[in-house]
């Protein structure tokens, strides 16, 4: 009769743990995770309030493949459409296109590397929407998968000029950021957040920034998830390139 009883209740337990399983929150695939390189096509557009009135515009259009099966290295293609108006000229025209080559390594349930590098290439259209140079972005990223499902993965991004127009100056920047993300407890929301602290070597400036992405996975959308965000950024410190800038964009993952 014991043994009776408690197979009973060992069933009950066992049903109520299934149930539960079944009935949580499923993972959703949102693009947060800097570790899962995957197939990406994005449209966004950014607006930046610069200083002195001036402000400029970029449509930036890219597209990211895996380029092996253990989705180890990914190579995405980038080309912007911009406008800066400081000379006067509002019109768009193409900005510096670019190519980028990530590899995720040392991947463990606590943490994993990134590390990227990108080619930017002086393909501009007018001498202010570019920099006159063909510059190498290096990225490394240390993420960190904290306990509850967040993500701290700070990141240290160098920019140097390789060769270009010797009348414009030389790239040398460096940016520090401190990417987190919290898990909702709506998995089709998210939001991540970018402090930032950037450092222009060249011409010896530096500035502060924050910036907050605000995002709504929509679903199965073109073979993968679709998903809108919006990203508002302030910048800080009497050397800051504008005030303020807005990015909304629309991008499928996952396809």
């Amino acid at each position: 009769m014991r043994n009776s009883i408690a197979f009973v209740l060992l069933n009950l337990a066992v049903s109520g743990a299934l149930a539960q399983e079944a009935n949580a929150p499923k993972p959703v695939n949102n693009g947060t995770d800097p570790s899962k390189l995957q197939t990406v096509a994005e449209a966004k557009y950014e607006y930046l309030d610069l200083q002195n009135g001036f402000s400029s515009g970029a449509l930036r259009l890219s597209y990211t493949t895996p380029l092996d099966d253990a989705q180890s290295y990914a190579l995405r293609v980038r080309v912007p459409v911009t406008y800066v108006d400081v000379l006067g000229n509002d019109g768009y025209d193409i900005g510096d296109a670019s190519l980028e080559i990530s590899h995720v390594f040392g991947l463990t349930k606590q943490h994993a590397f990134v590390a990227k590098g990108e080619l930017i290439f002086d393909t501009a259209g007018r001498p202010e929407l570019g920099t006159g140079q063909n510059v190498f972005k290096g990225t490394f990223i240390y993420a960190k998968f904290l306990q509850g499902g967040n993500i701290f993965a700070p990141a240290l991004v160098q920019s140097n000029s390789l060769w270009g127009d010797g009348n414009r100056p030389d790239v040398n920047t460096t940016t520090i950021d401190f990417y987190y993300v919290p898990k909702l407890a709506n998995p089709k929301n998210l939001i991540t957040y970018d402090p930032a602290l950037n450092f222009d070597w060249e011409n010896d400036k530096q500035f502060a920034s924050l910036a907050v992405t605000f995002g709504r996975v929509l679903g199965p959308q073109l073979g993968g998830n679709g998903i809108l965000f919006a990203k508002p950024s302030v910048y800080a410190g009497s050397d800051r390139p504008g005030s303020w800038g807005l990015e909304v964009g629309y991008k499928v993952i996952g396809f």
